[in-house]
Parts: C-alpha cells; sequence; structure tokens
C-alpha cells in the first residue's frame, strides 16, 4: 500500500514539474499528435488533478475533460490516458 502512495506521489510530482515543451516531447514519445493549443488546455488540467491520476478515477477524469477539451482534444488525450493507466 504505501509503495502505491509512494508512486502517486512520484507521479504527481512529475506532472507539477512538467512544461509545455516537456509535454510536447513526452507526447511525441508515445506516438500522441497534439497541438501546443492543446497543450495549453490539457496540461494545465492535469497539473490540477495530479492526484486524482490513477485507474480508480479514469473514468471520472475523462468526464471531466470532456467538457473542457475539444472532441478532437479529448480522443487524443483518451488514447494518452490509456497508454498510461493500463
Amino acid at each position: 500500500m504505501g509503495e502505491i502512495i509512494m508512486n502517486q506521489n512520484l507521479i504527481a510530482y512529475y506532472i507539477e514539474q512538467l512544461t509545455e515543451a516537456d509535454a510536447m516531447k513526452l507526447a511525441k514519445q508515445y506516438n500522441v499528435n497534439v497541438t501546443n493549443q492543446e497543450i495549453k488546455v490539457i496540461l494545465p488540467f492535469l497539473k490540477k488533478n495530479r492526484y486524482r491520476i490513477n485507474k480508480q478515477n479514469k473514468n471520472a477524469l475523462l468526464s471531466e475533460a470532456q467538457k473542457i477539451l475539444s472532441p478532437e482534444t479529448y480522443k487524443k488525450a483518451v488514447i494518452t490516458i490509456d497508454k498510461f493507466l493500463k
């Protein structure tokens, strides 16, 4: 149990430190094509929810993301989240 919390804290810290340029590189690394404008919307959402990013909250987060993202950007977010939360 302690290991899970530690992993979540490390992920949250990583997301908190993530810059737009880093996010673009990471997206390219995972073959997710996003624009700078999309990163400007997605990154603040991720930072705001950094402690909630896990398998248990996946559907709730995607539901919230769908409200603020364009349909095309939302599809990219789903693909990205699915890659990270297998």
